[in-house]
């Protein structure tokens, strides 16, 4: 199973609208629309989790040994998305959004902290609502002192610990009950860049799964977990070389599954 040759009806910008329309937010200005079939799992807080490089042609390769990704895409909606940058901050900022990244001009770190363009978690924040970031150190201080919980992860550890501390982290959080979280894994990218190979891949795969696993354990029933990529794999034998560029993204509630481990 792969990526279409024609535009999927997804996009990473409708991440935002969505989760704005489960947590009752208004959002100023938008490029995507709600995935309005989320509603019907009743859910009132939001997990985002944005795994790095999680194109959609990857997944559909690593997806029969993922368990707990696999039990969520069965559960609930497994989604074909456009990317809509190549780069990191500027895809995380039009998931955070919803705008378009000649919208929301945000380019690398820098611009993030500069942005006048509110995200997802400053607006709710604002109406009073509890929120939790937990991804790599320069990301997360663009937060400090405007949310609730802020953890920044030293992106010079190796991945896999990075990983597990996210992990331990993004847990620790859930049990304060935040009405919308967002968290962050980096281990598959950095195999690509490492050079690691088909199986250097799987293996942070495979350990980010099992994250997702404790994750969603932790979570209560009413939160409502969008797992998306980035932007597909842009280096090595699994990358992408023809449009349409696209990553995955699964929604589904979490308690609401049958044979998770």
């Amino acid at each position: 199973m792969t990526a279409q040759n024609t535009m999927p009806p997804f996009s990473q910008i409708d991440i935002a609208p969505t989760a704005a329309l489960i947590l009752g937010l208004e959002l100023p200005k938008l490029d995507g629309r709600p995935i309005e079939s989320a509603m019907a799992w009743g859910c009132k807080n939001v997990a985002i989790i944005i795994i790095d490089s999680l194109g959609y042609d990857l997944l559909m390769w690593l997806l029969p040994t993922l368990e707990n990704m696999r039990a969520l895409s069965i559960e609930g909606q497994l989604l074909c998305a456009t990317a809509v940058s190549n780069h990191t901050t500027v895809a995380i900022a039009s998931i955070l959004c919803g705008l378009l990244p000649e919208h929301h001009g945000i380019l690398d770190k820098a611009g993030a902290k500069e942005s006048r363009i509110k995200s997802l978690p400053e607006i709710a924040a604002a109406s009073g609502q509890s929120c939790a970031v937990i991804m790599e150190q320069n990301g997360a201080d663009v937060y400090q002192g405007l949310i609730e919980i802020v953890r920044g992860i030293p992106d010079s550890i190796p991945p896999q610990d990075f990983d597990k501390e996210a992990c331990r982290m993004t847990c620790q959080a859930l049990l304060e009950r935040p009405r919308l979280l967002v968290s962050y894994f980096i281990g598959i990218d950095k195999s690509v860049h490492l050079g690691r190979g088909r199986e250097g891949i799987r293996e942070a795969a495979l350990l980010i799964d099992r994250c997702i696993g404790e994750i969603v354990r932790t979570a209560d029933d009413e939160t409502l977990f969008i797992l998306c990529g980035d932007h597909p794999i842009h280096a090595g034998p699994l990358k992408r070389t023809r449009e349409p560029y696209c990553v995955a993204m699964i929604l589904a509630k979490g308690r609401n599954l049958t044979g998770f481990r």
